[in-house]
């Protein structure tokens, strides 16, 4: 029924609040530059960053998880 709808994509609100005091862009820009729909040096930075603090965060989760099992 509802091919046409496609699932919207959470992103990490820390990581977005980060990169937009950094570069002064505004939350939808970023998103853009995330998702791929902004081309161009800027873009590619944000998208890159993003995805390495995406990265650190789950890093940090996992280990958080993983000591909270061995208490």
């Amino acid at each position: 029924m509802n091919e046409g709808k496609q699932k919207k994509k959470l992103y990490n609100q820390e990581a977005i609040s980060v990169l937009k005091e950094k570069y002064g862009f505004k939350e939808n820009y970023i998103a853009k530059s995330i998702r791929g729909d902004r081309t161009g040096i800027i873009p590619s930075q944000i998208k890159k960053e993003y995805e390495q603090l995406e990265n650190a965060a789950k890093k940090a989760v996992a280990e958080k998880a993983q000591q909270q099992l061995k208490a």
